[in-house]
């Protein structure tokens, strides 16, 4: 197992979008160095004790810009490693909102057959390969987070059996890309916190999960968090919270 450069309960930081994009395609095609360094400036002033960031890459961008979408990813790690931050870059997303599109990777991305964009044979090798090859030895590259929150369905999807074991197939098909290019660094999946990390045990170092409370018993919370500790120890691996409560404007509705 890959382990990481500082230790999990270390980590403190925040997932950044530059503030002129609305979405992880936008943060790359409109990439602007000076915003970044700005806006992460302005991170480090407000928060001394931020040491990580959580950037969202973008598959889609890769396929419009190619080389230059991972010159524009080596700008963005080399302005946080100047400000000393490590980066957790995650590769693809499955979480989807109406207001926001976030770069998503749709069902017909990794059913077979299921839509015309499979005629074009391996969808996403080359741009694992361009990552790995340009970024697979990076030092501030912390974890790599194969994919936010997989297995976005609604609780009564009817077929949500059939079509989860070919999403579970292609996680896997990634994370084994991502081993064959050799990175030397750890890789997790960015799951719900109420979602079983053992499904991802064998593509992960390091468990990345989401606990937000949501409101209602916190005692249930609790036991989510206690029963996803236990689940970590029992396979004897560290635990980052990379998502944990939205931004807000105001100062009272963030603090509650």
């Amino acid at each position: 197992m890959v382990e990481l450069k500082i230790k999990a309960s270390e980590v403190r930081g925040f997932n950044y979008h530059p503030s002129v994009s609305h979405d992880s395609l936008e943060d790359w095609l409109l990439f602007d160095e000076a915003i970044w360094r700005r806006e992460l400036t302005i991170g480090k002033q407000m928060f001394p004790k931020m040491n990580t960031i959580r950037i969202w890459l973008s598959w889609n961008a890769f396929c419009r810009l190619g080389n230059e979408f991972t010159e524009r990813v080596g700008k963005a790690i080399k302005i946080c490693k100047e400000l000393d931050l490590y980066v957790i870059p995650c590769l693809f997303n499955r979480w989807h909102d109406p207001m926001v599109c976030a770069d998503s990777i749709y069902i017909d991305h990794f059913l077979p057959n299921s839509s015309w964009l499979h005629k074009y044979g391996n969808l996403f090798e080359d741009y694992i390969d361009a990552l790995c090859e340009a970024f697979g030895k990076e030092e501030n590259i912390l974890v790599w987070d194969m994919c936010n929150e997989p297995f976005a369905y609604n609780g009564d999807f009817p077929e949500r059996e059939s079509v989860e074991k070919h999403e579970l197939l292609w996680l896997e098909k990634m994370s084994a890309r991502m081993r064959a290019n050799k990175v030397t660094q750890p890789l997790g999946v960015g799951s719900t916190g109420d979602q079983s990390m053992e499904i991802f045990n064998n593509m992960c170092d390091v468990y990345l999960t989401h606990m937000y409370y949501r409101g209602g018993d916190v005692s249930e919370f609790e036991k989510t968090v206690a029963d996803f500790a236990a689940e970590s120890k029992k396979f004897d691996k560290p635990i980052i919270t990379s998502e944990c409560c939205w931004g807000a404007l105001d100062d009272a509705h963030r603090r509650e």
